[in-house]
């Protein structure tokens, strides 16, 4: 099970996760996607900025396995 904070998870394949980026600010969705490989734990992917309003935050994934 993966889990996402300051995204939506777009597609999931296994380990390999496509995300976007969602301001927790506007709630605007990003256009661009990213993919990672995951692993158990918390896996900050990165800091992004929001195109619409200029948000900066910080995207985090959560793998545990059920």
């Amino acid at each position: 099970m993966i889990t996402i904070s300051g995204g939506v998870i777009s597609k999931e394949s296994g380990t390999s996760v496509s995300y976007k980026l969602k301001c927790e600010k506007c709630g605007q969705i990003n256009d661009s996607e990213s993919t990672v490989t995951m692993t158990k734990g918390v896996t900050e992917i990165s800091t992004k900025k929001c195109s619409f309003c200029g948000n900066v935050q910080m995207i985090k994934m959560k793998y545990s396995m059920n």
